[in-house]
């Protein structure tokens, strides 16, 4: 009896949809227009028509650099645009379709940052940002029908997934670009309040108690447990839904190594080349060695199992986080930070920094009840 893999390598393609790239292209559309309307603050009418920048002078300071973010930060959302069409809209529609939607959403948020005082609206921006979707879009036509239909992409997603982990797959895709913000713990993610006021209203020390007990060595053991519970809980979370024939180990490994590749990126553009591993300290060099030593062993338990694992890493990580008081002992390299150039983009890291551990807190928690509903 020929192989199951055999029939369906000779039969012909279905044509489907991509929940995954719909997902995708939705979270990615909410960061950009954050992005383009960050601070959020300060709306005013300035007397200024909303469309007057598409026929305004070029802007004085505009730099190579100004023209390839832009680029490059639409280049996604055309390429998300046509995945997320297929097939209803295949080749040059779907190209044209997308480009067309980040026309649209560009020339939007340009026409909004006019109440923006702090905002500038450019015809440029426009320009390089619709430049930026043509071009993703372009990139993406040709690989829509073999990623999506019965491409290698789709026989891997189906192999190593499971089918309800789409939308926890797009909340793990984030997680990297969630440790770009400059925070003064490596996965220091989701502090929304701060540590000593909450310690305060606690009561359960007083504030003598507190700098007598957080010295610098009690820094460096919080920084380290808060490594091990962020990294328990992205990676058990992305262990959870695996199917058991997927290589675990290269997965999470590969998170990891995206994770840390984009933090030192960030700090490299932010503090100086010469600091993108400032953040580098005693504490994460603990937390990562033994939190990825406890990763590799705990995920190849029983899926419920992880499943659960994963949710309590997740509530001891925005518990401690939330805990730890500000450590006086990272004050010094972080006077040092300049976003410059990145500060819009430093806004929706550091936005995303604090939503990150409680959408994956959500996300597992609807993944439980929908597999408890099948049960």
């Amino acid at each position: 009896m020929p192989r199951r893999s055999a029939l369906l390598s000779s039969s012909p393609a279905q044509q489907r949809a991509s929940p995954l790239a719909r997902a995708m292209l939705a979270a990615y559309v909410v960061l950009v227009v954050y992005s383009g309307l960050s601070p959020w603050s300060g709306w005013r009418d300035l007397g200024v028509s909303p469309w007057a920048f598409l026929d305004a002078p070029a802007p004085r300071h505009l730099t190579r650099f100004d023209l390839i973010v832009n680029v490059l930060g639409y280049l996604p959302l055309g390429a998300l645009g046509v995945l997320a069409l297929h097939p209803r809209l295949r080749g040059l529609a779907a190209v044209l379709a997308a480009t067309a939607g980040g026309v649209l959403l560009a020339g939007a948020i340009e026409a909004l940052q006019t109440y923006l005082p702090t905002r500038v609206s450019s015809n440029i921006d426009l320009a390089t940002n619709s430049a930026g979707a043509l071009l993703g879009a372009l990139l993406a036509a040709p690989l829509a029908a073999g990623l999506i239909d019965r491409g290698r992409l789709m026989q891997l997603r189906t192999r190593w997934f499971r089918r309800d982990a789409s939308f926890l797959l797009v909340v793990l895709a984030l997680w990297p670009a969630a440790q770009m913000a400059a925070l003064p713990m490596l996965f220091g993610n989701g502090a929304l309040l701060d540590g000593a006021a909450v310690l305060d209203w606690l009561g359960w020390v007083s504030a003598q108690q507190r700098d007598a007990i957080f010295g610098p060595a009690e820094f460096v053991l919080a920084e380290a447990v808060v490594v091990v519970a962020g990294l328990l809980a992205a990676g058990l979370a992305a262990a959870a839904v695996m199917q058991p024939g997927a290589p675990r180990i290269r997965l999470l490994l590969a998170l990891v190594a995206a994770a840390l590749a984009l933090r030192s990126l960030a700090y490299a553009i932010s503090f100086g080349p010469d600091q993108a591993f400032v953040w580098l300290t005693r504490g994460a060099i603990g937390g990562l060695t033994l939190g990825l030593l406890t990763l590799l062993v705990m995920a190849h338990g029983r899926p419920l199992a992880v499943h659960a694992a994963a949710l309590a890493a997740t509530a001891i990580w925005i518990g401690v986080v939330n805990l730890v008081p500000g450590n006086p002992y990272h004050l010094d390299w972080l006077a040092g930070f300049r976003p410059g150039r990145l500060a819009h983009f430093q806004a929706v890291a550091h936005w995303l920094s604090l939503a990150w551990p409680l959408v994956l807190a959500a996300a597992l928690l609807a993944l439980s009840a929908v597999r408890g509903a099948r049960r």
